[in-house]
């Protein structure tokens, strides 16, 4: 008997211990095993909160001293389709005349640089033909131009060049212009025709225009608009027993040299609309948000029920929150590549922007981040920490509640046409808020 009651002894001082150790394991501030423990607070973690996504169209884009000109034709497999044709005046070359000396033009040659950026199908054939300005590029009175500007040219071209794109290479094309121009241009110089002075030179030759092909065209490309990287070359030689050879170059003028874009929304959803300051919820275009750099959409998004979490208990703490998004699948590819950066802006009731959204420390400007399934596509997308936004705007109200714009940097809206195109709540992929928040019962 005596070993049964040491055995029995025993077993009660195991369970003992061990329910010793659950009880310093358990946190009683949980939900866990609430109908047990009445608990002071739950952590809640929700992806189902409503976000409204609008697509806003801005009114114009300064395309003018952006150092790129921008030529060619893409189409986009739902917004249709832009074009881009480049206006490059030039500045008067420094020359001197050899007196005496008889000269004879040898070539005219248009040089542009690619400066690697492009979207669309670089393995296509373009061709671009070269016209010649008839009217002097005249900046705005606010000292810029714009995407919707043009200047008359001559419709008979100086040049017409086929070529297969090559942008990455960073090479130069080498276009070579019509010999009257250039004999033209020579003649003037040499002989210190008042056109080409200094004061007049750009009422004589008002500059070049590139007009991409209206049939033969898959992609526009980004040329460097700097230095000699954009420039007339003029060759010639002098008639004398060496019969010695020259050139000059007339370099672009950077000021005034800017890009014209057209648009044909024709057969797609967007082609009831206007084309200049445009706002369409995402429900009226197939539950679709889209970013498009050069056309100039970005997108706001509204929280209009966040303010409900307050009703779940005496106090809300977000915990986190995080906001991905996912990109169409077909609206991507090595042709049209995910966009570099994006960004969040604050803005407030008039959509005026306040601030942007940061990294959590607060010092630098969060950039969306990329996640790609490199497998099946159907989990790639971008994500933001939305969790100091979420902490500041929840419980606002009126003039103190904010929106949030979604936007690519000013470079791929003025110098590039990156886009993306991504679902809202109610697409294949949908948007998505995940929240994470705690709820106190009491203070």
């Amino acid at each position: 008997m005596l070993r049964k009651r040491i055995f029995s002894s025993s077993i009660i001082g195991c369970l003992s211990i061990f329910m010793a150790l659950f009880s310093s394991c358990y946190d009683e501030n949980n939900d866990y095993g609430t109908d047990l423990i009445e608990s002071s607070f739950r952590n809640i973690m929700v992806d189902t909160c409503t976000v409204n996504v609008t697509s806003i169209m801005m009114d114009s884009l300064e395309t003018s001293e952006q150092s790129v000109a921008l030529v060619g034709k893409y189409t986009h497999s739902l917004w249709g389709s832009v074009t881009s044709t480049a206006y490059i005046p030039f500045s008067r070359p420094s020359f001197t005349a050899d007196a005496d000396k008889e000269v004879k033009l040898d070539s005219l040659v248009l040089r542009v640089k690619y400066n690697g950026t492009f979207v669309g199908d670089t393995t296509k054939y373009q061709q671009i033909s070269i016209h010649r300005l008839l009217q002097k590029v005249v900046l705005n009175e606010d000292d810029y131009l714009y995407s919707y500007n043009h200047f008359n040219y001559d419709p008979t071209p100086l040049a017409t060049y086929r070529f297969r794109p090559k942008p990455g290479s960073g090479n130069t094309l080498e276009i070579r212009l019509s010999d009257a121009l250039g004999e033209d241009l020579l003649e003037k110089f040499e002989s210190n025709s008042v056109e080409v002075n200094t004061d007049r030179f750009e009422e004589y030759f008002k500059g070049l225009t590139i007009v991409p092909s209206e049939t033969e065209n898959g992609c526009l490309m980004g040329f460097s608009v700097a230095d000699s990287s954009c420039c007339m070359q003029l060759f010639y030689h002098l008639k004398d027993e060496l019969s010695t050879e020259k050139e000059f170059l007339f370099k672009a003028n950077t000021e005034t040299q800017f890009n014209h874009y057209d648009y044909d929304r024709s057969g797609t959803i967007l082609s009831s609309y206007n084309s200049k300051h445009i706002e369409i919820p995402s429900e009226l275009m197939n539950n679709y948000g889209v970013l498009f750099g050069g056309v100039g959409w970005y997108c706001r998004f509204e929280f209009p029920y966040i303010n409900n979490l307050m009703q779940t208990g005496k106090q809300i703490e977000v915990e986190s929150a995080i906001l991905k998004l996912y990109p169409v699948p077909g609206t991507y590819s090595d042709f049209n590549q995910f966009p570099d950066s994006i960004y969040l802006n604050i803005a407030d009731e008039n959509n005026v922007v306040t601030e942007q959204v940061t990294d959590y420390l607060g010092t630098t400007v969060q950039a969306g981040k990329l996640v790609k399934d490199e497998t099946y596509s159907q989990n790639t997308y971008y994500y933001f920490d939305l969790t100091t936004f979420m902490r500041e705007d929840m419980g606002t109200f009126g003039i103190n509640k904010h929106n949030l714009q979604l936007v690519l940097n000013n470079n791929s809206y003025t110098r590039k046409f990156s886009n993306l195109t991504f679902y809202d709540q109610h697409g294949k992929m949908p948007l998505k808020l995940q929240l994470t928040y705690k709820v106190y019962e009491s203070y």
